[in-house]
């Protein structure tokens, strides 16, 4: 009979040898202060240096043992990435599991593993994240539409769906036009508005609104994009799109002043996504669901996972009040789509260049297309890289129109499985006057 194949993250070299560094310095230290009459003396005075206290006793943080649980830390957040790892987080985990190493009196080796396994069992976690929804509006005929993991839906009908899956849960979620959080016994009861977002999230806890955010920027876009005819007050061109889960600001609180002339107040109704049928039979369309399913899962180094990235910049993109900020995120969205791994490539002429193909067919337009893809990569270029934030708003929702036009094309005509080098490839082949896609 075989033995179990050991985790990979147990196998780890270095992060294996700072936890163990950790461990050992953290219960020397504890021996030591225990040990020590006049060190317990200074710190029930306050004084001295910074201590530890927890079942194991008191520790003395020194620096050695700050070292090596840093080391640590980064370690383990490099193996996990951004979106599982929380440093704070970790350091936290790696303190209480050092605390029960020195209580429960463990081998060294057990308690090497036990931090590393408990440093990636919090971390590769699931959750449903709810947050208020402040972007869309259901119309009386829908109930709920799904984008990849991201839900919209009735408040209403969220807490009957959770009453009906935990009939016994404390905690009673109810619509209210602002967020409040009271413990009404036996029940806590937690206000929220009527519509809502819940996102299933993987990632550690401290990690879940940051996630979750993203995740409702990337499908916003993705069904704004796929969506043919929106209606009501739709966040057109160059309109700031209002943040998803945070009221709108109805009133301008600054006061403009010009002599002995001053104007003051002013209001903006925010634009909305109005959920209708029409939209969704788009959202429940077999390719919407099967792009979905590659957006928010996407295969490494596919075409998938920078549309998903790419996606996520537009969203940040109409959400940005300042005019230098928005062509900033649009411009970061193109470059995840366009951008390619050949480091010898111009970055500019790449971009210009594929971005026309993606914009026409028409080889007579398409150099046209390119001069002003570069013209206005020259303003973000400026931005970037000398902070001169001169950019008119016709810059901006150029470059909007751009970046959308390319994301919708891609979306329309692209198949997202395919690698995003191979993307890239068939993009050059096509710029010397074919059309694209090739067959």
């Amino acid at each position: 009979m075989t033995s179990p194949k050991q985790p990979t993250h147990l196998k780890d070299k270095d992060l294996v040898e700072f936890a163990t560094k950790f461990l050992q310095l953290w219960a020397a230290s504890a021996r030591q202060v225990l040990s020590n009459a006049e060190g317990l003396k200074t710190i029930l005075l306050g004084q001295g240096p910074s201590y530890a206290f927890g079942p194991g006793g008191l520790v003395e943080m020194t620096d050695e043992i700050a070292d090596a649980l840093r080391g640590f830390v980064l370690r383990a957040a490099r193996l996990l990435g951004s979106k599982a790892a929380h440093e704070k987080a970790i350091s936290s985990i790696a303190m209480n599991q050092a605390h029960e190493h020195v209580a429960g009196g463990t081998t060294l080796n057990d308690a090497v593993t036990s931090l590393i396994q408990e440093v990636f069992t919090q971390a590769n976690s699931s959750f449903e994240y709810l947050a208020p929804n402040y972007l869309f509006q259901l119309h009386d005929t829908v109930k709920d539409i799904r984008i990849g993991p991201v839900r919209v839906l009735r408040t209403s009908d969220f807490s009957a769906e959770r009453q009906a899956l935990y009939p016994n849960d404390r905690a009673q979620i109810v619509p209210a036009e602002q967020f409040y959080f009271q413990l009404q016994s036996p029940k806590i009861v937690i206000g929220m508005r009527p519509v809502c977002w819940l996102v299933g999230v993987d990632a550690v806890a401290e990690n879940v609104e940051e996630e979750g955010k993203w995740l409702i920027d990337v499908a916003v876009s993705y069904l704004r994009l796929n969506h043919a005819s929106w209606q009501g007050h739709f966040p057109g061109n160059g309109e700031i799109e209002p943040h998803p889960a945070r009221p709108w600001r109805l009133h301008n609180e600054g006061v403009k002043i010009q002599g002995p002339r001053i104007s003051a107040g002013g209001s903006a109704v925010p634009a909305r996504y109005q959920i209708d049928d029409a939209v969704l039979n788009t959202t429940n369309d077999s390719k919407f669901v099967e792009n979905a399913k590659l957006i928010f899962g996407p295969p490494k180094k596919s075409l998938a996972e920078r549309v998903s990235q790419g996606l996520g910049w537009l969203s940040r993109g109409r959400q940005a009040e300042e005019r230098a900020e928005r062509l900033l995120y649009f411009f970061t969205a193109i470059e995840a789509l366009l951008s390619n791994d050949d480091k010898t490539a111009p970055v500019v002429q790449t971009i210009a260049r594929h971005g026309s193909v993606l914009l026409t067919d028409d080889n007579a337009v398409r150099p046209k297309a390119a001069a002003n893809i570069k013209q206005l990569y020259s303003l973000r270029s400026s931005l970037v890289h000398a902070g001169n934030r001169s950019v008119l708003w016709s810059a901006t929702n150029g470059a909007q129109a751009l970046a959308e036009q390319m994301f919708h094309v891609v979306l329309d005509k692209a198949d997202l499985k395919v690698t995003h080098a191979s993307f890239c490839d068939d993009l050059a082949a096509a710029s010397y006057g074919v059309p694209w896609p090739t067959p």
